[in-house]
């Protein structure tokens, strides 16, 4: 269990902190982003810190319960194939920022970081 608030905590400020910034400074977020398409090495060198954070997670957190601490499982494996995908599918990563621009449902997707990394902030800092 300490391990899961430990991780609650990292992961809720993580999400929280990165989320608002993005969420508030969206234009310029694309704008970055659209730049790193233009240099392939970039989405390859994020895919592998993805990577590494993902496995790190992954192995460190193998909790299925019907409770929060699942939710720090899935992020971990989420992260492991978004690492993965970036490394292996770069021109798909590029595509996807490619629609971003008029898909407002990465905005949403963005809201829902949010949300989730809050409860984990919740879980971590004031339940436990």
């Amino acid at each position: 269990m300490e391990t899961s608030i430990f991780l609650a905590k990292v992961i809720g400020l993580f999400g929280a902190i990165s989320t608002l910034a993005i969420l508030v400074r969206y234009k310029t977020y694309l704008e970055m982003e659209e730049d790193a398409i233009k240099n392939p090495g970039i989405t390859y060198l994020s895919g592998f810190f993805i990577l590494i954070i993902g496995i790190l997670l992954t192995v460190s957190h193998q909790v299925w319960t019907w409770d929060w601490r699942v939710i720090i499982t899935i992020a971990s494996w989420l992260l492991l194939i978004k690492g993965t995908i970036r490394i292996v599918f770069p021109e798909t990563v590029n595509k996807l920022i490619e629609k971003k621009k008029n898909d407002r449902r990465f905005l949403l997707a963005e809201v829902a970081v949010l949300l989730i990394s809050l409860y984990l902030m919740y879980q971590g800092f004031i339940v436990h």
